[in-house]
């Protein structure tokens, strides 16, 4: 019942958590020249550089391998964006927590969502490079919004642990940073399964963010043969973290504004 109460609450502030919403995209970018654009080139530059790496360096070679690299770039940047800014959004809005009532839950909703706005804008670049490239979009498209709320739900789950753990014990931001980096580099972002050894394929089986990495790029242009299943386990776990994260959050909430 407090869960279902906490939701409730949520839906009759929601021109707050629209404010919320707009100031993080605000302060994100209020002393930046280009402003949102940075959304879309910070991916193109990104992938540039991966390009040159892998390909040349390495010797990478994977069909439609900009598009692959570019499509598991915007999605890791939501992803880490909106759990990385969200860890610190119960203290860092201390001073509104204490003073007045709000559902704490709206602070990482908020970043969650603002994240999910740069996703979007971030859409631009993947359009462009699929054009130029020629890479064809495939039949399961329709179900990208889908995989992005799945995302989120993942993503909003693992805030609110984090932001919850954050106000009792500070170093969550510093380990977090840590454990992020490390999972980026087990996420086959940009390079492929294939160059993978046998024996450290397992790694990669036990990383969550693997599965919506496939299931994203299986639906905007990839063949996946696996595409069903993992959509289905990429549900189940998206439900599962979502559903962790609000029962350790709503068990401390009440905890909370006492260790602000």
């Amino acid at each position: 019942m407090d869960i279902m109460r906490e939701a409730a609450e949520i839906v009759r502030y929601r021109e707050f958590l629209k404010n919320l919403v707009i100031r993080d995209i605000k302060v994100r970018y209020k002393r930046s020249a280009l402003g949102v654009l940075w959304v879309m080139l910070n991916p193109l530059f990104m992938m540039l550089i991966l390009y040159m790496v892998f390909s040349a360096l390495f010797k990478v070679s994977t069909v439609n391998y900009t598009a692959y690299i570019i499509s598991g770039l915007i999605i890791w940047n939501f992803f880490s964006q909106s759990t990385t800014t969200a860890v610190a959004s119960l203290t860092g809005n201390s001073n509104l927590i204490k003073k007045i009532y709000i559902p704490k839950a709206i602070f990482p909703l908020s970043t969650v969502l603002s994240a999910m706005i740069n996703f979007v804008f971030s859409l631009v670049p993947l359009v462009i490079i699929f054009y130029l490239t020629g890479t064809p979009i495939g039949p399961r498209i329709y179900l990208v919004p889908i995989i992005i709320i799945l995302v989120a739900m993942f993503s909003f789950g693992i805030t609110l642990f984090l932001s919850t753990l954050t106000v009792f014990f500070h170093d969550t931001i510093y380990i977090y940073e840590v454990i992020l980096m490390a999972w980026m580099w087990v996420t086959p972002l940009f390079y492929p399964v294939s160059i993978v050894p046998e024996k450290f394929r397992m790694i990669l089986e036990l990383n969550p963010f693997y599965y919506f990495i496939n299931v994203f790029r299986g639906a905007l242009y990839m063949e996946n043969p696996l595409f069903v299943q993992q959509f289905l386990y990429c549900f189940l776990l998206s439900l599962a973290m979502l559903t962790m994260g609000w029962l350790f959050f709503n068990r401390l909430r009440e905890k909370v504004v006492f260790y602000l």
